[in-house]
């Protein structure tokens, strides 16, 4: 099972340069509901932005402003390790929502520990990347694209990107 980390928790880690040594790849890093990065957002005095990264820029909020106790799921185990995300406590990734099946989906690491792809497994409520549907064939996964896994959110970080956006967070 994948360790559950909290964003206080990787933004102590990142303050004790200790990031690399439980993040090593990537992260799913737990969006919190629009409504609260509206409120955010308008209390927020200048843009975040990230050159080349408009979609991660676009979701830096939930990592920088105040929403310390989110779920980040460290994930990567290196090149042809399958990780399974769903309910059920035998996951790899276990998210605790009921729109979430119990085996919802299948992240699969391709060519290394650089590129990643997630699959459906047939779950009710489906898996999305950016929105879109994402079936039983595998899909790439970006940096800053938001996966969905029934209502559950999260933003796919690369450990790059992440000790970026954590520096900026004033860890």
């Amino acid at each position: 099972m994948v360790q559950r980390l909290s964003v206080r928790e990787l933004r102590e880690l990142s303050a004790r340069n200790q990031l690399r040594d439980v993040v090593p790849f990537a992260a799913l890093v737990q969006q919190p509901p629009d409504e609260l990065r509206r409120r955010a957002a308008l209390q927020q005095p200048r843009t975040v932005v990230l050159a080349g990264k408009p979609q991660l820029a676009r979701h830096a909020l939930a990592l920088v402003l105040g929403f310390q106790d989110m779920h980040v799921y460290p994930v990567g185990a290196g090149p042809d390790r399958l990780e399974s995300i769903g309910r059920a406590p035998e996951n790899d990734i276990v998210v605790e929502d009921p729109s979430v099946s119990s085996a919802h989906g299948e992240l699969a690491w391709q060519s290394g520990p650089g590129v990643v792809a997630i699959r459906d497994l047939g779950s009710t409520n489906g898996t999305f990347i950016n929105g879109a549907q994402v079936g039983d064939q595998y899909a790439i996964l970006s940096d800053g694209e938001v996966l969905s896994v029934g209502d559950a959110a999260f933003v796919y970080v690369t450990i790059d990107s992440l000790e970026g956006l954590l520096r900026m967070g004033g860890s």
